[in-house]
């Protein structure tokens, strides 16, 4: 059975890559981290609030301490949001992943994206999350 396809439009809009709140947002999450890296913002998503924004993928998210999600939509997930989780197989490391710490996800909606972190975080999202197809 076909996932259902996102319901934002695929028109990106740009967006500054260091404010610290970015309403409405159409864009890569990879696309976000590198611009934040050549704007002299550091190799950390740091202290952010997204609201209303669209993003997508294909990236992998590091949630770090002070992260929160709220009325955010993971996007297609298969029925199961397992199939978007990765556990860091060192327990310590996940080179590769744009990390994101003290960050707040608001109403926001995610398409493609595979999330990582604790296994603590793994486990939260698993049992108070409610998969979409």
């Amino acid at each position: 059975m076909a996932e259902p396809t996102p319901t934002r439009s695929a028109e990106q809009r740009e967006v500054d890559p260091l404010a610290t709140e970015i309403s409405g947002g159409h864009f890569a999450l990879f696309d976000l981290y590198r611009a934040n890296i050549q704007n002299g913002g550091g190799a950390i998503l740091e202290g952010r609030t997204f609201s209303d924004c669209f993003i997508e993928g294909p990236a992998v998210m590091l949630v770090l301490e002070g992260t929160h999600f709220e009325g955010v939509n993971f996007g297609p997930t298969g029925g199961d949001l397992r199939n978007i989780l990765f556990r860091p197989m060192s327990g310590q490391r996940a080179i590769g992943a744009v990390p994101v710490r003290n960050c707040t996800f608001r109403n926001c909606q995610f398409h493609t994206l595979g999330i990582t972190g604790s296994d603590d975080l793994l486990q939260m999202l698993v049992d108070q999350v409610a998969s979409a197809g």
